[in-house]
């Protein structure tokens, strides 16, 4: 990591760690210092950084851990995206001596009880009743930070990779698939959704004729197992923060049995040709 003194505040600095960047106390960490980073949106136990608790304040509760959420903020005009753990605290406060966490790069929340923070779950118009997990042949649309690849980026850059810019839009994960058999589904982010006219993915997928459309491009039964992997956007959604009237559906990805994402040129062909909106 590397520390860069903050302009006007005598008394923090800025630790960079790959892409991101975390306020901390001056003189706490030295450049090259092997240290515990916990970035936005983990949940922290209250024993690991009992100060997030505001004094007075009892530890929220989440998948019952108490702790804090880590959101980024901003600390004396400064942005703070996580939060920076020296080692030896985090081997003082839990009481182990492990040695196998002392590598550089390696993943200790689960020796730390550190675990993801998820939105809770959406309406149940929104939510919808399971068929079952999400289609193992397709990945989920979960995608990796930038930050988190801030050393592959610079490898790509140097090897002159082309890159697509797109809009991340502030909806819910919908993929629409059509199987070699024929078979069409509505999934969310985690689940197969039952076939339901009241559920909004269900409605959406129904109302834009999604079945139709890519059966008229890719056959009744295609050669490949087939996603629309997009979001879903407007009322009742993440706050509806663009004012639609109903719901939009817009496709993003194009993924094929096996994780094969389709070149973007042709996904947005693809997605032209079918009559649906491209992120």
């Amino acid at each position: 990591k590397q520390m860069q003194l903050s302009e006007g505040a005598d008394l923090i600095e800025l630790a960079i760690i790959g892409g991101w960047q975390v306020v901390v106390k001056k003189g706490d960490f030295q450049k090259s210092d092997i240290a515990v980073y916990c970035e936005i949106d983990s949940w922290i136990p209250h024993e690991i950084a009992p100060f997030l608790t505001k004094p007075g304040h009892e530890p929220k509760e989440y998948e019952g851990i108490k702790g804090q959420r880590l959101k980024t903020i901003r600390l004396r005009g400064e942005l703070s995206q996580g939060l920076l753990l020296k080692l030896s605290d985090c081997v003082d406060k839990i009481g182990c001596t492990s040695s196998a966490i002392l590598v550089e790069n390696s993943d200790v929340s689960e020796w730390l009880g550190i675990i993801k923070w998820e939105a809770p779950e959406p309406a149940a118009n929104l939510r919808g009743e399971a068929k079952g997990n999400f289609p193992s042949q397709f990945p989920k649309t979960d995608q990796e930070r930038l930050q988190n690849l801030s050393r592959k980026l610079e490898q790509w850059i140097e090897s002159e990779e082309l890159f697509e810019v797109t809009e991340k839009l502030e909806g819910s994960s919908m993929t629409c698939y059509l199987l070699k058999d024929g078979t069409f589904g509505v999934c969310s982010r985690n689940l197969d959704l039952k076939r339901d006219e009241n559920n909004t993915f269900w409605k959406a997928a129904i109302k834009f004729d999604v079945e139709a459309k890519m059966k008229a491009f890719y056959g009744e039964f295609p050669e490949v197992d087939v996603a629309l992997q997009g979001e879903l956007i407007g009322e009742g959604i993440q706050g509806n923060i663009y004012k639609l009237e109903g719901h939009e559906y817009r496709v993003f990805d194009i993924v094929e049995e096996g994780g094969v994402y389709v070149d973007p040129t042709f996904r947005r062909l693809a997605v032209r040709a079918m009559g649906l909106l491209h992120a």
